[in-house]
């Protein structure tokens, strides 16, 4: 199901099946992006006589936040614990139903209804509830308490500057997350039960806002309008506006230096915000399922960590020849590394993302970012990224390894582990059987295409059981740091094009060549990156001479 399909279907009938009646207690959901002024939201209404739900809240920071950030600490802990296993957002279609998060989602709903239990009125601000808004509301239908989300929009470039000065956070990183955040805020919600206020009304307007709010929500409201004027002009502190450029829409519609895409998204936004008809309706929200799939057709869904740091050395084997490749995993267990055993639900996945290459149902060229498979890649990521923080060295094995080379090379350097690959590829002029000669050849070639600038070691099948062979194998694992050619330049070597229509002999006797050259001298790789790179559809698509001669014939 596409975006634009799912955001469709979000009507009025969806709501009343979510809510079987209609709810007296309210959870108020502060939702945004960080940096957006959803710390102020929160602790004005909070000053408007909602609570907060403990007095366990994140501590201020001095440099980055010191009025407060107002967020429950033991809703943080429950987000925290999802975040452990979902990596990436969007989540997988239906996550809230996961047996992975079944724990966490008890969790929430045992600490709702022990709140809910003595009091009315709830507000709860954590940039991660982005990320879960569906299970919020999941849980609040099985309690029976209605969301009333409060949705903040601000300019992106001030969000990027608030972030890069908190915390000196990667721009390109902090606007995305500003995008998917915002994305999820706009795309999960329900146009029932939200309201979108902007930066520039949440502080220049606090008290009329608020009371915009507690209208829309039927919220209590404080009989002394002037007592709370007051709390708010002591509590908001336009000197701590310090990334606040005042940069109006207009000017903004006219900058030529934002992408199209964020562009599109804080215009579609503001607009929202000045109409709540238009907010209300189907045509913004098949807008916002549209730009939410042009976000993920361009990037993927955004993986949590920013700046991974994982130390442990991980060994990936690549190869298809059993024999060979249990003899590498024997050697490398006695060079010291933990062989782990991978677990049923990473063989699932494997096998999952095999069928849908097979059937065509995910283009092979892309399927790493597609979000019908996220689920999958999740599997993948957490399975590699919990092993290499726990294990100083060790190798994730074979065989399952190679119908996913793709998505194990985009997870790798997600998670930024510190991996090299092996590479056990069959000496192909030796091979007497045309068609077997040319799926190994092309496996070989995905696969080497896939590992593009990342350390591999080259091995033939029979130099696996040579002294010479498992002397190279040796050398590379235990290098401290794999030698590794530097791409000097990225115009590409026409010398290295091979000239169409492509015979198999030729690709044969070249690439056979340039691995070996590669296998005995790293610095050759660069070589063998760019021979695959010029020539990779071409020999992904090559039929053969077997079947050229047919034709011929």
């Amino acid at each position: 199901m596409t975006n634009k399909q799912r955001m469709i279907g979000m009507t009025q009938s969806f709501w009343q099946r979510l809510f079987k009646k209609q709810p007296t207690q309210q959870a108020v959901l502060i939702l945004g992006s960080g940096r957006s002024g959803t710390s102020v939201m929160t602790r004005s209404l909070n000053l408007m006589g909602i609570s907060l739900g403990t007095d366990h809240l994140l501590a201020p920071s001095k440099k980055i936040n010191p009025k407060g950030y107002f967020e429950n600490k033991d809703v943080i802990k429950i987000h925290k614990a999802l975040g452990s296993k979902i990596r990436y957002r969007p989540a997988a279609e239906g996550y809230y139903d996961h047996s992975q998060i079944k724990a966490d989602r008890v969790a929430l709903t045992n600490y709702l209804k022990t709140f809910f239990a003595n009091q009315s009125y709830l507000a709860i601000k954590d940039p991660r509830m982005n990320d879960y808004i569906q299970l919020w509301q999941h849980v609040l239908s099985d309690i029976n308490v209605a969301p009333a989300e409060v949705i903040l929009i601000r300019n992106p470039l001030d969000v990027v500057a608030s972030n890069s000065r908190a915390w000196h956070r990667d721009t390109t990183l902090a606007m995305r997350q500003w995008q998917v955040r915002t994305l999820l805020s706009l795309r999960d919600t329900l146009p029932q039960s939200r309201i979108l206020i902007t930066y520039e009304e949440l502080f220049d307007q606090p008290l009329a806002t608020l009371k915009r709010i507690a209208t829309k929500f039927n919220l209590p409201w404080p009989a002394d309008e002037a007592a709370l004027q007051a709390k708010l002009d002591d509590f908001i502190d336009p000197n701590l506006q310090t990334s606040d450029s005042g940069e109006s829409l207009s000017a903004f519609e006219t900058r030529t230096d934002v992408a199209p895409d964020i562009k599109a998204l804080y215009i579609l936004a503001r607009q929202a915000a000045a109409d709540p008809e238009f907010f209300a309706s189907t045509d913004f929200q098949q807008r916002i399922a549209e730009l939410t799939d042009r976000y993920l057709e361009a990037h993927g869904a955004l993986y949590r960590d920013f700046n991974p740091k994982i130390n442990g050395q991980t060994v990936i084997v690549y190869g298809d020849d059993r024999a060979a490749l249990t003899a590498v995993n024997q050697q490398l267990a006695s060079l010291g590394l933990t062989v782990n055993p991978k677990p049923a639900a990473y063989k699932a996945a494997g096998q999952t993302l095999q069928a849908d290459l097979d059937a065509g149902q995910i283009d092979r060229a892309t399927y790493p970012k597609d979000q019908r498979v996220v689920a999958e890649k999740e599997v993948l990521n957490n399975y590699l990224r919990r092993n290499a923080k726990r294990e100083a060295r060790w190798s994730v094995g074979v065989l399952e390894n190679a119908p996913m080379v793709e998505m194990l090379t985009t997870v790798v350097r997600e998670v930024g582990a510190a991996t090299r690959s092996v590479v056990v590829y069959d000496d192909w002029q030796a091979n007497p059987d045309a068609s077997d000669r040319l799926v190994a050849l092309k496996a070989t070639v995905r696969t080497l295409h896939a590992l593009a600038g990342q350390p591999y070691q080259l091995l033939t099948t029979a130099a696996v059981a040579t002294t010479a062979g498992q002397a190279q194998l040796t050398a590379f694992v235990n290098a401290k740091r794999p030698v590794r050619a530097v791409q000097t330049t990225t115009q590409p070597n026409e010398a290295l094009r091979l000239h169409a229509p492509l015979s198999e002999n030729e690709v044969v006797a070249t690439l056979s060549e340039l691995c070996q050259r590669a296998s005995a001298d790293p610095q050759q790789q660069a070589v063998l990156d760019q021979f695959i790179n010029l020539n990779y559809a071409a020999m992904m698509a090559m039929k053969g001479d077997q079947y050229a001669n047919s034709l011929r014939n």
